[in-house]
C-alpha cells in the first residue's frame, strides 16, 4: 500500500467540514431524567418524615424509659435521624437542583446520579451496620445487667433484624458492584463526549 496521502488537502478538507450543532433534547430524552427527579423528591420527603419520626421516638424513649436501654435506643434513633437528614441533603439535593438539559448535560446528570446512588448505597450499608451494633449493645446491656432487656426484644433484633440487615448489606454490595460498572461505562462516555 502506497504512502502517498496529501496531508495538506486532508487537513483542509477536515477543517471545512460542517460541525453539527448540539440540538436541544426532545421531550422523550428528558422523560427519564424528569422521572428520576420526581422519584428523588418523593424519596427525600419520605426520608425527612422518617427522620422526624425517629427524632420524636427518641424524645419519647428518653421520657418513657429513663434507663440505660432507653437512653441507648434514643441515642441510636437520634443519630439515625441526623444521619438521614445529612444523607438526604447531600444525596438528593444535587439531583433535584440539576438543570442542564443539553445532550451533554443529560450525560452529566446520569453520571452524577450514578455517583450519588453509589454513595447512597454505602450510607444505607452503614445504617445496617449501625443496627447490628445496636443489637450487640442490647446483648451487652443484658449480659452486664445494666438494664432489664426483654427477651422478646433481644430475640427480635437477633433473629429478625440482624439477619435482614446482613442480607440487605449483601444485596447493597451487589448493587454497588453494578453501579460501579455503570459508572465506568459513563466515565468512558463522558470522556468520548468531551
Amino acid at each position: 500500500m502506497a504512502d502517498n496521502f496529501d496531508f495538506s488537502a486532508l487537513a483542509k478538507s477536515w477543517q471545512q467540514q460542517i460541525t453539527p450543532t448540539e440540538d436541544a433534547p426532545t421531550s422523550a430524552d428528558l422523560a427519564q431524567a424528569s422521572q428520576r427527579q420526581r422519584e428523588q423528591k418523593l424519596l427525600m420527603y419520605a426520608e425527612w418524615l422518617g427522620a422526624l419520626v425517629m427524632a420524636a421516638a427518641a424524645c419519647w424513649l428518653v421520657l418513657a424509659m429513663p434507663d440505660a436501654q432507653g437512653y441507648l435506643a434514643a441515642a441510636f434513633l437520634a443519630l439515625g435521624a441526623l444521619g438521614t437528614l445529612y444523607v438526604s441533603w447531600h444525596i438528593h439535593r444535587p439531583i433535584l437542583a440539576y438543570d442542564n438539559w443539553s445532550s451533554s448535560g443529560l450525560l452529566q446528570f446520569r453520571h452524577r446520579a450514578c455517583q450519588l446512588s453509589l454513595r447512597y448505597y454505602r450510607y444505607t450499608q452503614l445504617s445496617c451496620a449501625a443496627l447490628l451494633v445496636f443489637t450487640a449493645a442490647l446483648w451487652l446491656l443484658d449480659w452486664w445487667q445494666l438494664a432489664a432487656t426483654s427477651t422478646t426484644l433481644l430475640l427480635f433484633y437477633s433473629l429478625i433484624v440482624s439477619p435482614l440487615c446482613l442480607f440487605g448489606m449483601y444485596r447493597l454490595q451487589q448493587k454497588i458492584r453494578q453501579k460501579s460498572a455503570e459508572l465506568v461505562h459513563l466515565n468512558r462516555l463522558a470522556d468520548d463526549f468531551s
